[in-house]
């Protein structure tokens, strides 16, 4: 399945096209877990998963045509 993936912020690093939103091609069936496995992203960064919308855990299910943005973690004060 085609997938949009948008990795903000410093994520951009693991992006294998070095862009920080691109196309991503995903098995049927794929769910949150297996693309962030196989962007190699460490999950700690990957605190907020949002799917075409819709706050999103590694368990979602993911669809083709879905746009999917991932948000490193908060810090500062």
């Amino acid at each position: 399945m085609k997938l949009t993936v948008e990795l903000q912020s410093y994520l951009e690093q693991y992006s294998p096209r070095d862009e920080g939103t691109f196309a991503y091609e995903m098995p049927d069936g794929s769910r949150v877990a297996d693309l962030i496995a196989r962007l190699r992203l460490p999950e700690d960064l990957a605190s907020v998963v949002v799917v075409s919308g819709e706050a999103a855990d590694p368990e979602t299910p993911l669809h083709e045509g879905a746009r999917v943005t991932v948000i490193p973690p908060l810090a500062g004060g």
